[in-house]
């Protein structure tokens, strides 16, 4: 065996028991079934909305169906600075008694949109999600019994694609499921390395006390959980119920699925955290290496054995996470299209690193860097 051999199926046999520590985790996590809650708190349901006239909506309605008392709820919308009718559609939306403010002038970005609306409301309890999602009746219910029997810091819950009308949405959503399976099996062995904003519970007063590096676009969720992580690490919990789901459009393009992620990715450079530039690093290192096997076994036919075996592992270990954590979410079909995503996916991890921390992006009419 070569030394390049023996990289490539090191880093990959490293991946492997990492995945595998994640699957630990998540078993780890019980279903949890909402209780009776004797006496609601109040809660402040926090949105950032910019050029959401397609999407903000279905929110509102969604919101508006909670089983949880109206009195309770506040509901702030926060608009960042929208050019089309996501503030007349809000201000005409019937039933639901929504707060809607406007971002100042100076101040621009889902970050400051959200950091506005959260210092203006008036809840210990602070939840978030996007103006693009929808989520079942039980959803708050559920988010808000769970702090009360647990009382952690933050709870990170489950995010679903839907709908997924395409081959491109189904590989997507099956790709999406491996990032809440790793994120919450990290959590489960208290190694917290990724959540979602779309779908997040909070106690105001760590996201005031928060450092969320604001010169970076994108990163409002992730740098709020590794800020908590540094005092509350056993504090941060996954919420496993079906009833916590929030469900979030895929993309419908591939130019706009690639702006996502390296958007998503453009933050990296601001993470100090061991844990997550560990497992970035060996996720990108370990597809590198798969790609890089590859494309050389067309020059060199030795490598096509490295490239098999590496992938075998890889997937093996890929496979119990994804089982599990697919049929949770109700979507076991999904893993029909597992062999495919593996044989793509080290080239767009590979292209998704590079392009997030040199390239630049366009979020909601904005070019970013």
């Amino acid at each position: 065996m070569t030394i390049i051999t023996y990289i490539v199926l090191s880093a990959i046999l490293i991946y492997a028991l990492i995945i595998l520590a994640f699957v630990y985790g998540w078993l780890r996590i019980k279903n949890f079934k909402p209780h009776n809650i004797e006496q609601f708190p109040h809660v402040s349901i926090v949105v950032a909305c910019r050029n959401e006239e397609e999407n903000i909506k279905q929110l509102l309605e969604s919101l508006s169906e909670q089983c949880y008392p109206k009195e309770k709820t506040e509901i702030i919308l926060v608009d960042d600075h929208s050019e089309d009718q996501t503030v007349k559609i809000i201000r005409n939306f019937q039933g639901l008694n929504v707060r809607l403010l406007s971002l100042p002038e100076d101040l621009s970005g889902k970050k400051a949109a959200l950091r506005f609306g959260i210092s203006s409301s008036t809840s210990e309890i602070s939840i978030t999600t996007d103006a693009d999602c929808t989520m079942g009746k039980n959803w708050l219910t559920s988010m808000v019994s769970y702090y009360l029997e647990y009382k952690p810091k933050l709870i990170v819950a489950p995010v679903v694609l839907y709908p997924l009308k395409n081959i491109f949405q189904k590989l997507q959503s099956l790709e999406f499921m491996s990032l809440i399976g790793s994120g919450s099996g990290a959590i489960g062995i208290h190694r917290p390395i990724m959540c979602n904003g779309a779908n997040l519970l909070f106690e105001k007063a760590i996201y005031e006390n928060a450092l969320l590096e604001n010169k970076y676009a994108s990163g409002d969720d992730i740098f709020l959980l590794l800020s908590a992580k540094k005092q509350y690490r056993e504090e941060i919990h996954f919420l496993k119920s079906t009833d916590a789901i929030v469900f979030t459009k895929p993309a419908q393009t591939l130019m706009e699925f690639f702006k996502q992620r390296i958007r998503w990715t453009s933050k990296s450079k601001a993470y100090r955290d061991f844990d997550i530039i560990f497992i970035a690093l060996l996720i990108a290192l370990s597809n590198l290496m798969l790609a890089f096997t590859l494309i050389a076994s067309a020059f060199n036919p030795e490598f096509i054995s490295v490239f098999i075996l590496g992938i075998f592992i890889k997937s093996i270990a890929d496979i119990a996470l994804l089982v599990p954590v697919t049929r949770f979410l109700k979507y076991p079909q999904l893993m029909w299209w597992f062999a495919p995503l593996q044989i793509l996916y080290p080239f767009y991890i590979v292209f998704t690193a590079i392009a997030g921390i040199f390239g630049k992006f366009t979020w909601k009419n904005r070019s970013l860097r």
